[in-house]
């Protein structure tokens, strides 16, 4: 058996350094699961040192390594910028800066191409990145000041930085022509056709950047897109001004042919025009319509108030479909004073004679207000769309997502929101489209988000194997994000918010529900985060894993019901127990002495288990009946061994160990931890049976307790308790004797407590109370035979026994006054200011409880002595009828004897006693009565009333002996 344990423990070892899965700390990637439907080749593809900011089966979010300088301020200047996935570059600009650098570089410090921009106006210059010219890999720039109308053209960014620090002149420029007052609000890569300006007046401007046969040029056209002439010009002007102004997002669309691409516009009403443009300067207008009346018409059904504050955001068509796209909109909710912005995404098939909305979804996952324009994205293959918000990013699934079954294709049936903590700000984003390479997916449909004071991150979808048929519940919604906030929430430089839970409603058995599962996978170990097989990492990473979950979940928790915020609670206290039972028998110093016993009982509790690692990896929820199972076994091998003092002496210390291990080390911790502070549960049980105060439990523990303190003190009188083997047995024995004597009584409180809140467990209230009273002072009092005092009286105070403290009291200064060195007057003088301590602080609680001890134990001369300074609890107490019999002293040395005459008369009248003891307490009390006439009370009628008594007494002794006479003749 050691063998195998020291191989196993080896083994445990060389698996913890070769690396195994666990909690990473703030600069390692968290553990993440498998998904059904991941390829060995895509999970073995390197990252690149990307951290993983939060992972499930549906998608995730990646911090890329490249980060530049200008991300890292606090800087809260106006910044625009745009992502080119082609170069995988991006692109931030300031009043007087451009910044370009390679986001997918796997340098945390990436080469940033930075130069100033000439903007005497001070308005925000646009930016875009452009295709690099031919021979080169690194992309163009084209910059446009939005006051002068100026543009540049750098066929290499690198020409812009050699002319900002050079000042040579690289770039190829032109102004584009604006009316008074008019700006430039939007700039568009429109590649192969060149580039899109929108301005502020409601016209658009196309540049070109190339020539007909590709060679570097700039060339700007207006577009009118309503023929030629002048009664062109007048319908153009007057479009300009309707659907063409407040222009809110212009898009590539589907690539026509050899230099040339639809482009799709959209404003703030809803207007739509679709134009088909090319790098020679031609355009064509393709469609062109105000599409608000009939979006909102198609949703006022339901939200007959979004008329009012309807607005459109962005618009995307659906890949390689000149017909089909996206619009994304809005409208203030407001209900119950509480305004919630609600995002519609609309899906509409874009015909200038046959004009028709072929679904309109209302996104449920997220309802908060966006201070940025909300962007809409769909990067090929077009399965999921991205919305971003200034604090989060929603993604759903499109009508292009397969589905198994025909009749949901107009509906979206998956949607998420990751959002992001509040002081994070979305500065730009872009779309990445998926890349496959012999049919294996080597990027993700996917967007890249460059984040303010953060990192740049990549936000990407995985494919479903199963093609998305499965519906997911509401409860495997909320699982997933548990999941997330778990195993990802803890990373400090985390941007991601896993606390969000307001802008959704959930059902509260919803939440339940999916906290249930959460908390199974994690404490059986089948959790798709943490496939590890080593037993001690494994409980560790669960420990952990639970602890983490409560701690999410704690703002809601006053909101849950108590069983569930119970069961929660055990399973982190279970595991918590295992992981150290674990470490005290495998991983401690005195490992290599246990018994076989742990695999003795566990082979018995499952029959069918292989290993001791079985039980803790996937059974732990068992583990109270494991403690009693062992406790049971131990005392029967203590039994038969009495014989052999050191190995009965193991089996009872080793079965102490497992109980205070499972308990006080484990199960007690984190319920002080974590009960009131993290579940806010209350100090009173209720609705849950406390595993650590089930009969069984309790049982095992008054066993054992009974055991080890006839061991203690058999080693205690042993004639060989110099030995230090001895010594060192005893004071292990008596640590352990003081940590069942706690947890008795807890458990006792405990199973109490839970008895008085629960109707079906009522009844037994009364039993377990006297049994705790009657058995209580059997665990305290021994420990004062054993140098255990201070615990003694500790847990006395701690659990309010103020019989049992005055009677250790009383029993203490009895023994000290047979001494009288030095010591022990220092130990009388301790013991006198712990009583004083304990009637100024319990009050007259523990005074009665003090002088009732005194009263029962016979020692009623020392109680009208003892304590001087608290003789107003003391005549408070012998106030009471029932201690007459006693408190006639105390008033005959205070002086008062007419009240001790009364009350002896009321206790001659009322005890059942002999007329010998009649007569005597009559005659003391006639005595008392003349004593308090010579200060001149009136006594008279209570003198002549004893005297009446005395002479019946007389009469009924007479009668006695006479009738004994009359026998004995």
């Amino acid at each position: 058996m050691t063998q195998r344990r020291s191989a196993r423990l080896q083994a445990r070892r060389s698996r913890q350094v070769s690396g195994l899965l666990r909690f990473p700390d703030a600069s390692d990637t968290a553990i993440v699961p498998f998904r059904n439907g991941t390829s060995q080749q895509e999970l073995n593809r390197p990252r690149d040192s990307a951290m993983e900011y939060t992972k499930n089966a549906k998608y995730c979010a990646l911090k890329l390594p490249a980060v530049p300088n200008v991300l890292k301020s606090r800087d809260d200047g106006s910044f625009t910028g745009c992502i080119d996935s082609a170069t995988e570059n991006a692109l931030l600009l300031t009043q007087t800066s451009a910044y370009v650098w390679k986001y997918s570089s796997p340098d945390h410090l990436p080469t940033a191409i930075s130069f100033p921009i000439s903007n005497p106006s001070g308005a925000q210059p646009l930016g875009v990145l452009v295709s690099p010219s031919a021979g080169s890999t690194e992309p163009g720039l084209v910059l446009v000041n939005p006051t002068t109308g100026r543009l540049t053209y750098w066929d290499a960014v690198g020409g812009a930085l050699a002319e900002g620090l050079l000042h040579r002149k690289k770039g190829m420029e032109t102004t584009i022509p604006l009316y008074q007052s008019e700006t430039l609000e939007h700039l568009q890569n429109i590649e192969p056709a060149g580039v899109i300006v929108a301005t502020s007046t409601g016209r658009f401007v196309l540049v070109a950047l190339h020539d007909g046969a590709g060679r570097p040029g700039v060339a700007c056209t207006a577009m009118r897109g309503a023929g030629t002439g002048l009664w062109s010009n007048i319908v153009g002007f007057v479009k300009m001004g309707s659907t063409r102004r407040d222009v809110v997002a212009m898009k590539p669309g589907k690539l026509l042919g050899r230099g040339e691409r639809m482009v799709v516009t959209v404003n703030a009403r809803g207007a739509v025009t679709m134009w088909h443009c090319s790098r020679t300067g031609d355009y064509r207008l393709v469609f062109e319509s105000d599409l608000r009346e009939q979006l909102v018409q198609s949703i006022e059904g339901v939200y007959p108030q979004a008329e009012r504050t309807f607005r459109v955001h962005d618009i995307e068509m659906l890949p390689d479909d000149d017909k089909t796209g996206l619009l994304l909109s809005s409208f203030v909710y407001d209900e119950d004073d509480e305004e919630r912005t609600f995002y519609v995404l609309f899906t509409a098939y874009f015909d200038p004679v046959d004009f028709r909305i072929i679904s309109a979804h209302r996104i449920t996952c997220c309802t908060m207000h966006s201070t940025r324009l909300p962007r809409l994205f769909l990067p090929r293959p077009g399965y999921t769309a991205f919305i971003v918000l200034t604090n989060a990013v929603i993604m759903l699934d499109t009508i292009l997502k397969p589905r198994s079954d025909e009749n949901q294709l107009s509906t979206f049936k998956w949607e998420d929101v990751i959002p992001f903590k509040p002081e994070v700000e979305v500065m730009t984003a872009g779309a990445e489209d998926m890349i496959q390479i012999n049919s294996q997916v080597t990027r993700h449909a996917g967007i890249i988000v460059v984040a303010r004071g953060t990192a740049v991150m990549r936000i990407e979808r995985f494919e479903d194997e199963n093609g998305g048929s499965r519906v997911r519940s509401t409860a495997d919604v909320i699982k997933s994000k548990l999941e997330q906030a778990v195993y990802y929430g803890f990373i400090d430089e985390n941007p991601l918010d896993f606390g969000k839970t307001e802008p959704v409603g959930y059902e509260i058995t919803d939440i339940e529900a999916a906290i249930t599962e959460v908390s199974d996978e994690i404490i059986n170990a089948t959790s798709l985060y943490m496939q590890v097989d080593d037993t001690a990492t494994s409980l560790t990473l669960r420990c952990q894993a639970l602890g983490r979950l409560a701690e999410h979940l704690s703002p809601i928790f006053p909101t849950l019901s108590a069983e569930s915020r119970y069961q929660a609670l055990f399973k982190l206290e279970k595991c918590e127990a295992a992981k150290n039972i674990d470490a005290l028998w495998f991983t401690s110093p005195t490992s290599s002495s246990r018994s076989g016993m742990l695999s003795e009982v566990i082979s018995d509790m499952m029959p069918d288990s292989d290993s001791v690692d079985s039980f803790f990896l996937n059974n732990i929820s068992k583990i109270g009946d494991l403690i009693t199972a062992f406790s049971n076994k131990s005392l029967i091998r203590a039994r038969t061994a009495s014989g052999h003092r050191n190995i009965m002496l193991q089996h009872v210390r080793e079965a102490n160990e497992i109980l205070l291990t499972a308990l006080t080390s484990s199960a007690y911790v984190i319920r002080s931890h974590y009960k009131t502070a993290i579940f806010k549960l209350s100090h009173v049980w209720g609705v849950t049976q406390p595993w650590t105060s089930t009969f069984d439990v309790l049982n095992s523990l008054s066993r054992q307790f009974e055991v080890t303190n006839a061991v203690c003190t058999s080693l205690w009188e042993a004639t060989d308790t110099a030995d230090d083997q001895v010594a060192f047995d005893l004071r292990n024995l008596c640590e352990q004797l003081v940590g069942l004597a706690e947890s008795l009584c807890r458990g006792y409180e405990e199973r109490i407590s839970f008895c008085e809140a629960t109707e079906q467990e009522r009844e037994q209230t009364d039993n377990l109370k006297r049994a705790y009273a009657e058995q209580r002072p059997g665990w305290l009092k021994p420990l004062l035979a054993f140098g255990c005092g201070e615990q003694a009286f500790e847990l006395g105070e701690r659990y309010r026994d103020f019989r049992t403290l005055a009677e250790m009291c009383r029993e203490e200064k009895a023994q000290l006054d047979k001494f009288s060195d030095e010591e022990s007057r220092v130990a009388q003088e301790n013991l006198a200011l712990r009583t004083k301590y304990y009637f100024d602080t319990y009050g007259y609680e523990f005074a009665q409880t003090l002088y009732r001890y005194y009263i029962d134990a016979g020692y009623t001369s020392e109680l009208f002595i003892a304590f001087p300074a608290y003789r107003e609890y003391l005549e408070r107490f012998l106030s009471d009828p029932k201690y007459d019999r006693v408190s006639w002293i105390h008033d005959i040395q205070t002086g008062d004897f007419t009240a001790a005459g009364k009350k002896l008369e009321n206790v001659a009248e009322k005890m059942d006693d002999s007329l010998s003891n009649k007569r005597l307490q009559f005659s003391i009390a006639k005595l008392c009565l003349i004593s308090a006439s010579v200060k001149g009370e009136p006594v008279d009628e209570d003198v002549r009333y004893i005297n009446e008594q005395l002479d019946g007494i007389d009469r009924l002794e007479q009668e006695t002996v006479g009738g004994d006479e009359v026998m004995e003749v």
